[in-house]
């Protein structure tokens, strides 16, 4: 590959580091003792916690990805923890104390628009051209009089904001999860999931429109923004699980589920309602 493809790599690479989440400060053993029992009243039930927050292993969340490569996959997962301690979370955390709600807000609109033409694409491999079209209205609409997507007036206009990746789309098509992975900087997915991510960089319009520096740029700091958005969940996590390993795989498919399910937005203790595995 030249430079225009390694670039393109490394932009995806920084984007998606917040999907690893592991925690270095989690590298060390854990038993039942060393953290609040779920006796105590001390950790918030999980109808009291947003909709995309972890339900721990322990109290009954989902953890149902096959994982035989777990040596492999937990050194990756501590590789990445490192990374994230270092350099993402104390960015991610100055850029909340600078930057006030609707600042951070209008700012995730942005990068949101930015993957419109990839959200459409898929919905017209999905034989959804009625979502396609509002995808590309919304990126339209958006792009300009939403002032490159930091207002979204696409909503009240009438075209609601929608998502869909590629690993949703081989899902739609019957191709199960396949083993748990996580990757080096890209963190924790599905293998079908894996396969999507790289799909879906390959479509991006900005892999082939912007030259690499502006792309390594944009991709550190979208890697920034996503990374601030997930502080309190990941917070609660790391105080909370006895594993962190654990209790990430976990909170990787119940994220996934209701990305699969179309949104289902009651905490995930088994699955989703009408859900089933392909």
């Amino acid at each position: 590959m030249g430079s225009r493809g390694l670039a393109s790599r490394l932009v995806a690479t920084l984007a998606v580091l917040l999907l690893a989440a592991p925690l270095v400060h989690g590298c060390a053993e854990r038993t039942e003792e060393s953290v609040p029992s779920l006796e105590s009243g001390g950790i918030p039930p999980p109808e009291s916690r947003p909709g995309g927050w972890p339900v721990l292993p322990r109290e009954g969340g989902a953890d149902v990805y096959d994982d035989p490569l777990e040596g492999m996959n937990r050194v990756f997962f501590y590789v990445n923890g490192a990374l994230d301690y270092v350099l993402f979370s104390p960015l991610a955390e100055f850029y909340r104390a600078v930057v006030p709600d609707e600042g951070r807000e209008a700012v995730g609109r942005a990068f949101t628009n930015l993957a419109e033409p990839v959200v459409a694409a898929n919905h017209l491999m999905q034989l959804e051209p009625e979502r396609a079209g509002t995808s590309l209205g919304r990126f339209a609409v958006n792009s300009t009089i939403g002032l490159a997507g930091f207002l979204d007036v696409a909503t009240d206009m009438g075209l609601p904001a929608d998502d869909a990746d590629f690993g949703q789309t081989l899902h739609r098509y019957g191709f199960g999860d396949g083993p748990y992975l996580v990757l080096p900087f890209f963190g924790p997915y599905s293998t079908r999931d894996a396969v999507g991510f790289g799909a879906d960089a390959t479509i991006d319009p900005r892999t082939y429109l912007l030259e690499p520096l502006p792309r390594i740029a944009l991709g550190f700091t979208e890697g920034i923004v996503r990374r601030e958005e997930l502080i309190d969940p990941i917070d609660f996590l790391s105080e909370y699980a006895v594993d962190h390993y654990v209790a990430v795989r976990a909170w990787t498919y119940q994220k996934r589920q209701r990305e699969l399910t179309g949104g289902c937005t009651e905490p995930v203790y088994v699955t989703c309602p009408g859900y089933s595995t392909p």
